[in-house]
């Protein structure tokens, strides 16, 4: 009873329950038009988020709300953006929101194209708004390209970010993957890899243009700059 009069007011309040099997077809909420999309979750989910660009031009935008969203997969990137893509695409963070998968192919929140994300809190405490995106012991980016990707044009913004994984670089590039244009203008960032650099390039990739214009930001690797 709880649980369904919790999806009733997440209906009323225009949010999609991920962990709700009925509304979410084959483990796979797409989103394939122009327009602002509420996404809670009542409990952890495997169910994944994928943006599709086939119907929605550059001109467009795609505006994504999460809210204590938890998502943890082996089926693919937790949250992806397909390489179709071309509308700026924007994730609004309420409270702690959790992007992980264990395929070691996929990234936790995964950038394919090359038009602009932009990650962001609309409160002034970073910390209303968190995001912690991990590809977890794989070679795809915490934040950014998948398996031997790269990844372009991805803006943080007064919020708190956590990004991870093995071989990937924690924000930017998949294994030998590039990392470019990655801009972060307030908020606090902790971007960590093992064998990749904490924001830029995967293992064996390179990367261009990383600016830092104010916040707090803690990039770290095990093996690399």
């Amino acid at each position: 009873p709880d649980e369904a009069m919790a999806a009733a007011e997440n209906e009323q309040a225009g949010e999609i329950d991920l962990a709700d099997n009925d509304k979410v077809m084959n483990g796979v909420y797409t989103i394939s038009s122009a327009g602002d999309y509420k996404f809670t979750c009542s409990r952890e989910t495997g169910n994944r988020i994928v943006v599709d660009g086939k119907k929605i031009s550059a001109k467009d935008s795609i505006n994504i709300y999460l809210n204590k969203v938890n998502i943890n997969t082996s089926a693919g990137p937790a949250l992806r953006i397909n390489l179709n893509v071309e509308a700026t695409v924007t994730i609004h963070l309420t409270g702690t929101n959790s992007l992980i998968t264990k395929n070691n192919y996929y990234a936790g929140l995964q950038k394919d194209n090359k038009a602009r994300l932009i990650i962001k809190t609309n409160n002034s405490d970073a910390t209303a708004g968190i995001l912690n995106a991990r590809s977890i012991d794989g070679d795809s980016a915490g934040i950014g390209g998948g398996g031997y990707f790269s990844c372009s044009n991805i803006t943080i913004k007064s919020c708190s970010v956590i990004a991870s994984s093995k071989h990937g670089a924690g924000i930017g590039g998949g294994n030998n993957g590039t990392g470019s244009n990655i801009i972060i203008n307030s908020g606090s960032v902790t971007a960590s890899s093992t064998d990749g650099a904490g924001i830029g390039g995967g293992e064996g990739g390179s990367c261009e243009n990383i600016t830092i214009n104010g916040g707090s930001v803690n990039a770290s690797s095990v093996s690399v700059s």
